[in-house]
């Protein structure tokens, strides 16, 4: 009869190095696009309706919609608005009602409205994460046939 498998025992040191690890790793996962800056989708300006785009003389950024709304956007990121109404932001009374349920002025209703996600595609962003996930997999399957041929001989004996 067969010697039954028996597979090599891992200390308790060994599990919690192994469970720090994937912890560290998940973590860094996780944190470095957001470090570098590549997680989430860019945001854009945006106005309700028609609006042009200028750059100020002072390195603002101006948008002015056809309502008369206007986001100035400066060098630092600050905004403000001019002429800030519920209607140059396109938002009936059930949407007003509802941004006050949620705690969020005019102000703060209209720096949300006006960021819109930027949805642009990257070919080459598509292509590095196929390139990644083929190479995650290839590496998979050569330690996996590397362990399986292991257990095999350890089982049956090295048959060359």
């Amino acid at each position: 009869m067969a010697q039954m498998y028996q597979p090599p025992r891992q200390s308790r040191a060994g599990q919690l190095v192994d469970a720090a690890i994937i912890l560290i790793l998940v973590f860094l996962a996780l944190f470095i696009p957001l470090k570098l800056e590549l997680a989430g989708a860019a945001k854009v300006d945006w106005l309700p309706g028609n609006f042009t785009v200028e750059e100020a003389a002072d390195g603002s950024t101006v948008l002015t919609s056809d309502s008369g709304l206007v986001k100035r956007v400066d060098a630092e990121g600050n905004v403000t608005f001019e002429n800030l109404t519920w209607e140059a932001l396109h938002q009936n009374a059930t949407m007003q009602a509802q941004w006050a349920k949620l705690g969020i002025d005019m102000e703060g209703a209209a720096a949300a409205i006006t960021k819109r996600y930027d949805y642009s595609f990257s070919w080459v962003g598509l292509i590095l994460t196929l390139a990644a996930i083929g190479a995650y997999f290839a590496f998979l399957v050569m330690q996996s046939d590397k362990e399986y041929r292991q257990v095999i001989a350890e089982k049956f004996g090295n048959r060359a």
